[in-house]
């Protein structure tokens, strides 16, 4: 069993695999982990069950299967049952692909329009993520009011990217209660399209709306007034009268290099978005070749980590739960 991809969905699958099936996992970083573990528990004085913990539970427990980084993938090839995968360092060989290679923020200077890099204290939802992450956040304290802006990046037909990324409303909501804990000077607007917060553990997101200022208008353009920050809306296009000292772009989740890269090599089908379709929950166009996580679609890690156990279960039941010879390794030259 070869697994492309050691975010959160791909050491799901080896885990609940490791004891059927020899596995191993590819991974084109550095380190293990992926997007999720970028992220910070956003935990006030209760949980607001955003699932980093679970993630991070994930990561630590040590591993029965070999994780190796910094792999590029130069090739993949089917001998008989056995794809044969050629990295820059090794070949492996396994029955089944299963590609977990997730999905990246999108890059908000495509939307030039919002000021990211241009202005200061314009930051990204993953930016905001991941300075709380490491405690640095400080000039929050000096900020007053500051706006989230939602769909940055998705619902965007004319660019291919009309799909909802599904998870923005749900982490800048608990981005917002996070920032109103330790920061209770701040006044908090809300720029949203739609709310997209269903599924499980809702009735906190809920409650969160009640703290904020909800306005259902995305802002078109943000400029520069008398030194501070103005919003420009599509409904009037005049400037937005409340000056903000910072702005969240709440970005939506792009396919990643890797997912396009492993999928053109084993010639799978695409969304029109460019993640890997998949059939039937889990399966891909490829007979032996499963997907699972954001390497799919946009989704957060409670469901990323049900997909992946939905793949798991798929393969013990094809393959019998028996233990089989997969993800034998021989070293290059």
């Amino acid at each position: 069993m070869v697994i492309f991809g050691s975010g959160i969905s791909g050491l799901a699958v080896a885990q609940n695999l490791q004891s059927d099936f020899r596995v191993v996992v590819l991974e084109e970083n550095a380190t293990a982990g992926g997007l999720a573990l970028q992220l910070g528990c956003k935990a006030t004085s209760e949980c607001l069950y955003c699932g980093v913990c679970r993630a991070l539970a994930l990561k630590r427990d040590t591993p029965g299967f070999p994780i190796l980084l910094q792999r590029k993938v130069r090739s993949i090839a089917k001998q008989g049952e056995t794809f044969v995968v050629e990295t820059d360092q090794e070949i492996v060989r396994g029955e089944s692909l299963v590609i977990a290679t997730g999905a990246i923020p999108f890059d908000a200077r495509k939307v030039p329009n919002l000021g990211w890099k241009r202005f200061p204290n314009i930051y990204t939802g993953f930016e905001v993520e991941a300075a709380l992450n490491q405690g640095f956040l400080q000039e929050f304290r000096l900020f007053k009011r500051v706006a989230f802006i939602q769909c940055v990046g998705s619902r965007n037909f004319k660019e291919q990217r009309g799909y909802c990324s599904q998870v923005c409303c749900r982490y800048a909501l608990r981005l917002a209660e996070n920032l109103a804990f330790l920061y209770p000077q701040l006044m908090i607007d809300f720029y949203y399209m739609d709310l997209q917060i269903l599924g499980k553990k809702t009735e906190k997101l809920w409650e969160i709306t009640r703290k904020i200022q909800l306005i259902r208008q995305i802002p078109f353009e943000v400029r520069e007034k008398d030194g501070r920050m103005v919003l420009l809306f599509e409904s009037t296009r005049v400037a937005e009268s409340q000056p903000y000292d910072a702005l969240i772009l709440s970005v939506g989740m792009v396919p990643s290099p890797g997912t396009r890269q492993i999928g053109e090599m084993l010639q799978l089908n695409f969304t029109p978005e460019g993640f890997v379709r998949h059939y039937g929950e889990v399966k891909t166009s490829r007979e032996g070749v499963w997907v699972c996580g954001t390497a799919c679609g946009p989704k957060d890690i409670e469901t990323s980590l049900e997909e992946a156990y939905r793949v798991s279960q798929a393969i013990r039941r094809e393959k019998g739960g028996r233990k089989v010879e997969e993800g034998t390794l021989a070293l290059r030259g």
